[in-house]
């Protein structure tokens, strides 16, 4: 290969060609990128380690079906970061709160694809969004077509494989880096992001919440409870049950099975440690005050309201790890394991064909894209009502009570979500399968 990765070096490190497994740790990349932030400074010479390949890329300039031993080549320095800033100059990462773009940031890759070197991936292209942080790459689709895309310009901030629906390769016009995330799990972040901040557009229009708004605002947050359907969001705060507690009440005890998660609703509470007896003289304490020392509760945190603690309980069948005691008169909601599990069973949602759907539309139903703005202005269907999954409450008001919906988005869950929320509120709505 005349431009192939074997051969090329750069003037602040080496490369290690390699695969592209999807579910590997942040890997390495150009470190002379501004994206990344460097954690090990070690580099492998390009030439010694080249490992067998799992995609397929070719040289453009060979003439021969010459079939390159290395794809997106990566930099074996340890783990490398993304930066939130840079996810969220890309659509529809854009819209993402900054907890899910720090998940997309550990679930993500960084790739670095050489010039000359072609992508012809059809399972790639299916399954992962692919946005160009740097240099220029060529898309070529099914039809013949091409479209040259350079970073930083207009067009990049969206996802390759969203922009050109029918990708057969993508060859790199210059050396060039791209951030690479499955397509699913971004979907699913997407989509419970994108119903929370319609909730929190709720609650906070409706005085009833005002209590409330700040622990269900922490609960939309958590990390935890993304494992719960969009479709059971409402639900999960119709399961938390107010408790009464009073100043030096122990809420959850060091050493016990728990099976309760709590937020704090009203009051202070502190999170304490007592150090385990066992493992005091394992490490050689001397019996007496300094073991005693040892063992006192060590204050570790002070909680407020908003404030969520023993969530493990829910997932592991785990002791406590710490004690924590009110230091005031307060409430605290609870949530029970056996709640939480059912809330996590996903309602059954039925979903169109292309074909129909297009028989609905030919018949007087309306297109109705639940996707981003950037994503919507790039390519939208004939016709279609636009209603981003975060401005539902808002704009759904503009929507026609008597006429026949069809909610569609890139991969269908976003739409199956708003199918069946709407749906709940008496419109007309289905969705089309992604």
């Amino acid at each position: 290969m005349s431009d192939s990765g074997a051969d090329k070096k750069t003037s602040t490190n080496a490369f290690k060609a390699n695969s592209l497994p999807h579910d590997s740790a942040a890997p390495g990349l150009d470190l002379s990128s501004d994206l990344l932030a460097v954690v090990n400074d070690d580099v492998t010479d390009v030439d010694s380690d080249i490992k067998s390949p799992s995609r397929l890329i070719a040289d453009e300039s060979s003439n021969t079906k010459a079939v390159s031993e290395a794809l997106l080549t990566r930099q074996d320095s340890g783990p490398l970061t993304m930066t939130i800033d840079c996810l969220r100059g890309f659509v529809p990462l854009n819209v993402l709160s900054d907890d899910h773009l720090y998940t997309v940031s550990r679930i993500s890759q960084l790739d670095f694809l050489l010039c000359g070197q072609r992508v012809i991936d059809a399972d790639l292209f299916a399954h992962s969004q692919l946005f160009l942080t740097g240099g220029c790459v060529r898309v070529d689709n099914a039809d013949g077509t091409h479209t040259t895309v350079y970073a930083g310009c207009s067009g990049s901030d969206l996802s390759l494989t969203d922009r050109f629906t029918d990708i057969s390769s993508i060859t790199a016009i210059e050396d060039s880096q791209l951030i690479v995330t499955d397509r699913d799990k971004l979907d699913a972040m997407l989509c419970w992001d994108q119903v929370a901040k319609t909730l929190a557009v709720e609650f906070s229009a409706d005085r009833h919440f005002d209590e409330d708004i700040e622990w269900m605002n922490t609960l939309l947050c958590s990390n935890l409870f993304h494992r719960i359907p969009p479709y059971n969001v409402k639900q999960i705060f119709d399961q938390f049950e107010p408790r009464v507690v009073q100043s030096g009440e122990t809420i959850v005890r060091q050493g016990e099975q728990g099976d309760i998660c709590y937020i704090i609703k009203e009051g202070q509470a502190v999170v304490t440690v007592t150090p385990d007896t066992d493992a005091v003289i394992a490490i050689g304490a001397t019996v007496g005050s300094n073991m005693r020392d040892r063992q006192a509760p060590q204050v570790v945190a002070l909680l407020g309201p908003g404030k969520c603690f023993g969530e493990d309980a829910l997932l592991n069948k785990t002791r406590r790890n710490a004690s924590v005691t009110m230091e005031s008169n307060g409430v605290v909601m609870c949530l029970k394991k056996r709640d939480f599990f059912a809330l996590m069973a996903e309602p059954e949602v039925a979903a169109l064909s292309q074909e129909q759907a297009e028989y609905h539309i030919a018949n007087g139903a309306r297109w109705l894209d639940v996707r981003s703005q950037q994503e919507f202005d790039n390519a939208h269907k004939k016709d279609a009502f636009h209603l981003p999954m975060h401005l539902m409450t808002l704009k759904s008001r503009l929507m026609d009570s008597e006429t026949e919906y069809v909610a569609y988005c890139s991969t269908g869950r976003r739409a199956s979500t708003v199918a069946y929320l709407l749906s709940q509120q008496g419109y007309k709505v289905q969705s089309m399968a992604g």
